[in-house]
């Protein structure tokens, strides 16, 4: 036979036999609710209309939407934060949203210019005011500041209209 022993002090209990086979059921209930729960948080954040697929390239709208928020954000940043590490905090989130999408083929360039002139001033952050950035091509910079009126989060932040392709 099998021994049952039950919990000292309290013979009524189940036998210990009965809850080490619950235990197991208990556990893989928990494991489901989790990952349903997981998969759930998954579902939501990826519900977006303007979600792409992993690897393919933003439209220029999708992409004006990154870089005008996080332009937005840093002279928000400039503006209301206190100290440079709160400035550099903003330029880092700035940097994972880029880091985060395909820019169009011909703003691949920019693109890596534009996240390493980031990540310089990390250490610096007001420097961004002065120094000047990395641009796309005149033609590319051209078509994609045609676009930034139409981009809401471009509405205050007209980087690629304001700014003059270098020589």
């Amino acid at each position: 036979g099998t021994l049952s022993i039950t919990e000292p002090g309290n013979p009524g209990a189940p036998p210990l036999r009965l809850l080490y086979h619950r235990v197991p059921m208990v556990r893989l209930s928990l494991l489901a609710a989790c990952s349903f729960a997981v998969l759930m948080v998954m579902l939501v954040a990826c519900g977006d209309d303007d979600a792409k697929p992993a690897g393919e390239a933003s439209t220029d709208e999708q992409y004006l939407k990154v870089v005008c928020t996080g332009l937005s954000n840093f002279s928000d940043a400039l503006v209301s934060k206190t100290s440079s590490d709160e400035i550099a905090k903003v330029i880092k989130e700035y940097i994972t949203s880029l880091k985060a999408v395909t820019p169009p083929r011909d703003l691949e360039k920019f693109h890596q210019d534009f996240e390493k002139y980031l990540q310089d001033a990390l250490n610096d952050p007001t420097s961004l005011v002065t120094k000047t950035p990395p641009l796309p091509a005149d033609e590319v910079r051209r078509r994609i500041a045609s676009k930034e009126a139409n981009v809401p989060e471009c509405r205050n932040a007209t980087f690629f209209s304001a700014s003059k392709a270098r020589p």
